[in-house]
C-alpha cells in the first residue's frame, strides 16, 4: 500500500495491485476506497437520506445495504478485506454498519476479514494521510494475515486433494490455454477457475505482460479472484514455494460434479 506495500487483487501496473477495501463513514456518508499497493482509488459515495436527521430504522438498513452492494466487485475482483474507518458521531454508525454485515451478509464474514479503526476517511487528503499511518498499516497487516492464513489452508487442501475435483495450474502458458479453452468449451469440459494467485515478485516480472493482462482480463469476467502477495506473506511464501504463480480448477463432469 502506499508507504508499504502488501497484499491481494491485480490493477494497472502504475496504480498497483488491490490490497484491501476501505469504508469512510460519517453521520452524513459513506465513502468507499481501493487502496493499492502504490495508490488509493475512491471506488464510490453513498448519501445518507438527506431529508431526515440520521434517517429511520429502515434508511440505515438500505444505507448499509447500498454500502455492500458497492464493495460486491471489489471483492469479487479478489480483495479479501475491508477495513472501516470512523470518527466522531461516525464512531457508532461503524459499530452498527459492522453488526449489519455479521446478521445480514454472513456470506462476506465468511469470504472476508473484516476490521475497524477510529480515523477519518471521508475525503481524499484524509484517506491519503491515513493509508499512510502506522495505525492504518497495523490494522492492515492484521486483517491481511488473516486473510492469508485462510487463503493457505485453502491452497493446502487443493494440493492435498486426490479425488481428480480439483486441478492446480502453475505456470502463465498453462493458465493462458486454460482460459482459452473455457472461453470456448465452458465450464463442463475444462472445470471452473476458483483463485489465480501469485506474488508480488512474479507480479513485479510480469505486470506488463500481455498474457498476463490477458488472463487478468479473462478471469475478471469469469467472476474469478485474483490476488497478489508479497514474499513475506505467508501465503506470498507458500506461492513462491510453487514458483510464484498458481490457478486453481474445480473440476467439473463425473470426477467434479
Amino acid at each position: 500500500m502506499p508507504g508499504r506495500s502488501r497484499s491481494r487483487g491485480l490493477g494497472r501496473p502504475r496504480r498497483g495491485y488491490a490490497v484491501t477495501a476501505l469504508v469512510g463513514l460519517d453521520s452524513h456518508r459513506a465513502v468507499l476506497w481501493v487502496v493499492h499497493s502504490q495508490s488509493i482509488k475512491q471506488q464510490a459515495s453513498i448519501d445518507w437520506p438527506r431529508d431526515r436527521d440520521g434517517g429511520s430504522d429502515g434508511d440505515r438498513y438500505n444505507f448499509f445495504n447500498a454500502i455492500i452492494a458497492a464493495l460486491k466487485p471489489v471483492f469479487s475482483g479478489g480483495v479479501g478485506s475491508l477495513i472501516v474507518a470512523s470518527s466522531g458521531n461516525g464512531t457508532a454508525l461503524a459499530d452498527s454498519f459492522v453488526a449489519h454485515v455479521r446478521k445480514h451478509h454472513a456470506y462476506l464474514v465468511r469470504s472476508i476479514r473484516m476490521e475497524s479503526i477510529t480515523a477519518d476517511a471521508s475525503t481524499a487528503n484524509a484517506a491519503r494521510t491515513l493509508v499512510k499511518t502506522q495505525a492504518f498499516q497495523t490494522v492492515a497487516a492484521n486483517v491481511i494475515e488473516q486473510e492469508s492464513d485462510s487463503m493457505i489452508q485453502l491452497l493446502d487442501a487443493r494440493l492435498a486433494d486426490d479425488t481428480g475435483r480439483f486441478t492446480v495450474l502453475y505456470s502463465l502458458e498453462e493458465i493462458d490455454r486454460f482460459f482459452r479453452a473455457f472461453s470456448k468449451a465452458g465450464p463442463l469440459s475444462v472445470g471452473v477457475p476458483e483463485h489465480i494467485l501469485m506474488t508480488e515478485k512474479f507480479w513485479a516480472a510480469q505486470k506488463s505482460s500481455p498474457r498476463l493482462q490477458r488472463i487478468t482480463d479473462l478471469a475478471r469476467n469469469a467472476g474469478v479472484k485474483v490476488r497478489v502477495f508479497p514474499e513475506d506473506d505467508k501465503s506470498g511464501a507458500r506461492i513462491a514455494q510453487l514458483g510464484g504463480l498458481v490457478c486453481l480448477v474445480v473440476r467439473r463432469g463425473p470426477s467434479g460434479a
